[in-house]
């Protein structure tokens, strides 16, 4: 034992001064964390390090969605990454143990193709985890032999860190997110960590265009080479302009193949740039534009390609009516359509035809509040298998128009209709009794919701998601009908102010329940959450 606890002290003590001598390189160099967004774990890198040498449970893999770093593009040749959402199956589980929440928006691109960061909860004594065993077996399911390194003898720690089999090991039991600084630790750890692209699963580079004009040619180059070895199909252009967007045309010659995602954040890129670059992407499959205040209409219908399956758009002041019209003309394919515009009109919903009524599966409309019952009928009529409907600050909606979806959307897994404040208990008794399918319902922000809407709710065996953030008329007696609701396993009741902490603590009936958010309740304490977590000790609870 005393000579594996030197190794050990030995391992942790190497490790240690090679990441904060990195750490202290990374602060003089690199620009600032997005503020944006963060990473916050409760444990650090060195940390989960001891854990592992120790043979100790594994750390737990953070979750890698909507995280957005910064990288010294010239030091590292590692850009900005950021996790997003692909477009999946509009289920909100793919097992009990996940529940990603659909309408959660990709700063997102939804399309979150953005494929999450999986949980990896490994222990040190136990073989790789299943879902990644088929990247460490000796053939591929191709048949193709992948290349094992030979067992070597250990005599020392400075071997053991760079063992190639045991750093493949050891390197499983950090996310994504860490291994992007693992990998400037040396060139052995960040050539073995390039090697697999399951190493950055989950991540998306985002290029910052003002730090990209001022790098090398040379350096650039590098930068586009790594992110091909890292196997990322997503990128990220936040700032560009039009020469930004040729720069890359020029500089990222493998692009054309194998960049299937892009994103444009506040740009101010135009027409010619973003025709440039789709004309350079042909691979590309799913587009993101947030905040590109030079995008027309017209550039929209000139520049479209009808391989996308996925589009968001965002922010952009030039979009509106006619944007939707090229959408719906040029699209065929569409999968995934999420638009927030505040000034497009029920008349644009008109555009939608028979022939996206069987590919356009999710359908997100945050925030046009010009949007009325009318666009309603043209949605139901057009596009009666979407499975994915978010109406989201669409205040002029009314029961009526729920009642519209209600009885023609019957395929509909997900309905967002938070911050419509017309909305009342009418609508739920229209969604408890046609929508049977329904597996998340979100109703944040809706003021005139009492617990008779709520007493409907109870009644939808296939609801496993329920948000009610907000709803300033919901009270004990409503809660007691939620806690009938066997199947649920994600509710959210912050900010009702009316709910005690009697009526919370009856919550434990949930025996299913896996996250439970109670932020800003007046009715929550100390006392209760503790008295929560003994008896929901599977259950997440948020304060």
């Amino acid at each position: 034992m005393s000579t594996q606890n030197t190794i050990v002290e030995r391992a942790s003590a190497e490790l240690t001064k090679r990441i904060n001598g990195l750490r202290k390189h990374g602060n003089s160099n690199s620009s600032s964390i997005n503020s944006s967004t963060s990473i916050v774990g409760k444990t650090s890198v060195m940390e989960r390090v001891t854990n592992v040498l120790c043979g100790g449970s594994s750390s737990n893999v953070h979750n890698n969605n909507n995280n957005t770093i910064n990288n010294n593009t010239n030091s590292s040749n590692a850009p900005t990454t950021v996790s997003i959402n692909t477009p999946e199956k509009p289920y909100r589980y793919q097992n009990k143990n996940q529940h990603n929440n659909i309408f959660a928006q990709h700063g997102k691109m939804s399309v979150t193709t953005t494929t999450n960061v999986t949980n990896q909860n490994s222990n040190s004594n136990q073989s790789t985890p299943q879902s990644l065993r088929k990247y460490h077996q000796t053939k591929s399911q191709s048949g193709t032999k992948r290349f094992v390194p030979p067992a070597t003898q250990i005599f020392n720690i400075e071997q053991l860190f760079l063992d190639e089999r045991f750093l493949q090991q050891f390197f499983l039991y950090f996310s994504s997110y860490d291994r992007r600084d693992l990998a400037q630790v040396c060139t052995k750890w960040r050539d073995i960590l390039y090697r697999n692209p399951i190493y950055f699963s989950g991540l998306v580079p985002v290029l910052q265009c003002r730090e990209l004009r001022v790098t090398g040619s040379q350096d650039k180059v590098k930068l586009y080479n790594s992110i091909i070895r890292r196997g990322f199909h997503s990128i990220a252009l936040s700032g560009a302009t039009d020469e930004d967007a040729l720069d890359i045309v020029h500089s990222f010659a493998l692009a054309s193949k194998h960049i299937h995602s892009l994103s444009l954040r506040c740009s101010s890129i135009s027409d010619r740039g973003l025709e440039a670059l789709l004309d350079h992407l042909q691979s590309l499959f799913e587009l993101e534009l947030a905040g590109c205040n030079e995008i027309t209409e017209a550039g929209l219908w000139a520049c479209l390609t009808s391989r996308i399956v996925s589009l968001s758009l965002a922010d952009c002041i030039n979009v509106a009516d006619e944007a939707v019209g090229a959408v719906a003309q040029l699209l065929p394919s569409l999968y995934e359509f999420s638009l927030q515009a505040y000034h497009v009109t029920d008349s644009a919903l008109s555009y939608f035809s028979p022939k996206q009524s069987h590919s356009l599966s999710i359908l997100r409309l945050n925030s046009c509040w010009e949007l009325t019952n009318h666009g309603v009928v043209n949605i139901v009529h057009s596009l009666p298998h979407l499975t994915v409907l978010s109406l989201s600050g669409c205040s002029k909606i009314t029961d009526d128009g729920v009642e519209l979806i209600a009885e023609n959307l019957q395929k509909l897994r997900a309905l967002d209709l938070s911050w419509c404040p017309r909305i009342t208990d009418a609508a739920l008794e229209y969604i408890a009794c046609d929508l049977n399918m329904l597996e998340e319902l979100t109703l944040d922000r809706c003021i005139h919701i009492t617990d008779i809407g709520v007493g409907y709710i109870s009644t939808m065996i296939s609801l496993n998601a329920l948000f009610l953030r907000w709803c300033s008329q919901i009270r004990d007696f409503g809660l007691q009908h939620l806690c009938s609701m066997r199947n649920l396993q994600v509710l959210s009741l912050a900010g009702c102010p009316l709910l005690t902490s009697s009526g919370l603590s009856s919550i434990i009936q949930l025996r299913h329940l896996q996250e439970l958010e109670l932020t800003n309740c007046a009715g929550a304490s100390q006392e209760l959450f503790s008295y929560l977590r003994e008896h929901l000790p599977r259950c997440l609870i948020i304060e």
